[in-house]
C-alpha cells in the first residue's frame, strides 16, 4: 500500500504522535508519503527524527512556482469539467472572506493532487479536521482518490466552518482518537456512524524496571504549546494559590507558542518568577528528561482530544492532574490514575495539585495505575494495525485490489 499523509504543518514538536504512527505503519509494510501544507520552520524541526521526517516531506506552501504552474495547467487541460466543478463547489459554499480562503485551499489541492498522481498514491489520509482537511478534500476529488481523516480534539469545535458533515460523508472512513470525539463528530453526520472508528494514539510504555524513580522534590511539569486552549493562565492562577498557601513547589513550562510574552508577563505579575521556569519548545529527548525529573504532570487545557503528554507521563509512571475535557477521562480516572478538575477553575486545580504533592506514596500508586492503563489501551502496534486494516479496506473498495501486506509474513494476526 502507498498511503499519502497530509498535515497542516509537519514535522512539528506537537505532532510527534504522527511520526510514531508513520513509523509503526512502516514497520507493518505500509509505504507512507509525507505531505505538509506549510513548510516547517527551523523551530519545528527538533531532534534527529524530526530532521529525518522533514527530509522526506513535501510541502505546498510556499508553493514551488514551476510545479504549481504545471499542476494548474495539467489539471485544467486533462479534466476541465471536474476542475471547474470542484472549484465551484469549494468557493460556492463559502461566505464572505471565506471565499478567498477556499480559493487558496483549491490551488493547494490542485498542487497536492498533481503530486499524489505522480507519486502513485492509493489513498490520502489527513490528520486533523481543520484547514488542512479542506485541502485534502479538494485534492482527493481532483486526484480521484479515496480519503480519510483523523479528528483529534479542538479541530471538532467548528464543524460548520470546516464542513465536517460533508467530509465524513465523502470519506472512505474517518477516525477519532476518543469515544467522546466520535460522539461529537457524528453530530455532523449521524448517518455515517458505520464508518467512523476510534483508533487511540499509540504510545510505548517504558518497561517496569526502566522507569526512573520519582524525585520527590515537589517538581511539576506542564508540556503544552503556549496557546489559549492550553489554559496556562488558569494554571498560573493555581500556582499562585499554592504559593499563597505556603506549599513548596517548582513548575516547568515546556513548549513554545504565540502566548509566550503574555505568559512571561503573567509569571512576573503573579510573583512566581522563583517558582516557574520556561524552557521553550524542546526535542522529544528534552521533553522526556523533564518528565522524568518531575513528580507530577499537569494540564489546564480548555479543549483537548487525548493529549499525548499524558501518555508520556504514564509511560514513566508519573501521575497527572488535568482538566475534564475532550477524551481525557477515557485515559485518566479521577482518584485512580490521576486527578481531574473542571476547566477554568484555578482553585480546584490548586487543590488537586496540593492533594497530589502531599502524599508521594499515593502519587506513585496513581502513576503506576496510569502506566497499566497505557499498556492496555494505547499499544502503538495495535493502533497501527487498526489503521493498516482501514487503509486496506478502503483501497479494496475503491479499486477491487487487495494490496495489503501479508499479515502472517509480518508476524501478525488480524484484530
Amino acid at each position: 500500500m502507498r498511503i499519502a499523509y497530509l498535515v497542516s504543518r509537519y514535522p512539528a514538536p506537537s505532532h510527534t504522535f504522527i511520526e510514531r504512527e508513520i513509523r509503526a505503519l512502516s514497520d507493518l509494510g505500509v509505504e507512507i508519503l509525507r505531505f505538509s501544507v506549510r513548510k516547517p520552520g527551523a523551530a519545528d524541526v527538533l531532534g534527529e527524527r524530526a530532521l529525518a521526517e522533514a527530509a522526506q516531506t513535501r510541502w505546498l506552501v510556499p508553493p514551488p512556482p514551476i510545479q504549481l504552474a504545471t499542476a494548474v495547467v495539467a489539471t485544467f487541460v486533462t479534466q476541465p469539467a471536474v476542475s471547474l466543478r470542484v472549484l465551484a463547489d469549494a468557493i460556492g459554499k463559502a461566505r464572505g472572506r471565506q471565499k478567498l480562503k477556499w480559493l487558496m485551499y483549491y490551488f493547494e489541492g490542485v498542487l497536492l493532487a498533481w503530486m499524489l498522481k505522480r507519486a502513485g498514491a492509493e489513498h490520502l489520509h489527513c490528520h486533523f479536521g481543520n484547514s488542512g482537511s479542506n485541502t485534502a478534500m479538494i485534492a482527493a476529488r481532483l486526484a480521484g482518490l479515496p480519503m480519510s481523516i483523523t479528528f483529534h480534539g479542538i479541530d471538532l469545535d467548528e464543524p460548520m466552518e470546516f464542513r465536517h458533515g460533508e467530509k465524513v460523508r465523502e470519506c472512505a472512513f474517518a477516525v477519532c482518537i476518543s469515544e467522546r470525539g466520535r460522539e461529537t463528530l457524528l453530530q455532523s453526520a449521524p448517518e455515517a456512524a458505520g464508518k467512523v472508528h476510534v483508533v487511540r494514539c499509540g504510545y510505548p510504555a517504558a518497561a517496569a524496571d526502566a522507569v526512573p524513580p520519582m524525585p520527590e522534590r515537589n517538581r511539576i511539569v506542564c508540556v503544552a504549546r503556549l496557546a489559549p486552549e492550553k489554559g496556562h493562565c488558569v494554571l498560573l492562577g493555581a500556582l499562585r494559590e499554592l504559593k499563597t498557601r505556603g506549599r513548596d513547589f517548582h513548575c516547568t513550562l515546556v513548549g513554545g507558542g504565540p502566548l509566550e510574552r503574555e505568559i512571561v508577563a503573567h509569571i512576573a505579575k503573579a510573583g512566581l518568577s522563583g517558582h516557574v521556569t520556561m524552557t521553550g519548545a524542546l526535542a522529544p529527548a528534552g521533553v522526556a528528561q523533564h518528565l522524568a525529573d518531575a513528580d507530577l504532570v499537569v494540564l489546564a487545557s480548555l479543549g483537548e482530544g487525548i493529549p499525548v503528554v499524558l501518555m508520556e507521563a504514564f509511560a514513566l509512571q508519573r501521575p497527572v492532574v488535568a482538566t475534564r475535557v475532550g477524551g481525557i477521562s477515557e485515559l485518566v480516572v479521577d482518584g485512580e490514575s490521576g486527578r481531574l478538575v473542571e476547566p477554568g477553575d484555578a482553585i480546584a486545580l490548586a487543590d488537586a495539585l496540593e492533594w497530589m504533592l502531599s502524599d508521594p506514596e499515593r502519587a506513585r500508586a496513581l502513576g503506576k495505575a496510569g502506566w497499566q492503563t497505557l499498556r492496555a489501551k494505547h499499544d502503538p502496534r495495535s493502533s497501527a494495525e487498526q489503521m493498516r486494516q482501514l487503509f486496506a479496506g478502503a483501497i479494496v473498495r475503491d479499486t477491487g485490489v487487495d494490496r495489503a501486506p501479508d499479515a502472517s509474513r509480518a508476524g501478525l494476526t488480524e484484530a
